[in-house]
């Protein structure tokens, strides 16, 4: 094993500059035991290792598909156990990959209809069309018979 791979080195300061990811995200992922052989000083603060940022890295790329922190727990005893339980590790790396397809598919179908409604209102707004997707412009009965919540309003005028 290359020794300089697991010098520990880093603060926590360094890895939250390294990779970008908060200084409270990386102590919590330690916190957790997410990554396993984080080093102490003799003032009892974190030191990584180059070894300890792939672990990091891992750790987080599980965790922002949306693998439960118990399940990335799991990975991580398994990986410690060895080859033997390389099978259900590529079992649990399956069955997640099938989750976050399944997430993206959802998300294209979200942008597709955000898309739709953009192309929709430019095209009110160039005078191409009337705004029917507005329920009260559908109904004018609406407008008069309902009163507008009051969040609503609230709301529509903090985004106006």
């Amino acid at each position: 094993m290359n020794q300089t791979l697991h010098e520990p080195k880093y603060t926590v300061k360094d890895v939250s500059e390294i990779t970008g990811l908060t200084k409270h995200t990386i102590r919590y992922y330690d916190d957790q035991q997410l990554i396993p052989f984080v080093s102490r000083n003799g003032r009892n603060n974190r030191l990584f290792s180059d070894h300890d940022l792939d672990w990091l890295r891992m750790v987080h790329c599980f965790r922002i598909s949306g693998l439960p922190i118990s399940e990335v727990k799991h990975y991580i005893g398994m990986c410690l156990q060895g080859d033997e339980t390389i099978p259900e590790r590529a079992e649990l790396i399956a069955k997640q990959e099938k989750e976050l397809e399944a997430k993206i598919h959802e998300y294209n179908l979200q942008l597709m209809h955000i898309k739709e409604k953009k192309a929709y209102y430019e095209s009110v707004l160039a005078g191409q069309l009337d705004d029917t997707w507005n329920p009260v412009n559908n109904n004018p009965e609406c407008g008069e018979k309902y009163e507008i919540p009051e969040h609503i309003q609230s709301a529509s005028k903090v985004h106006a």
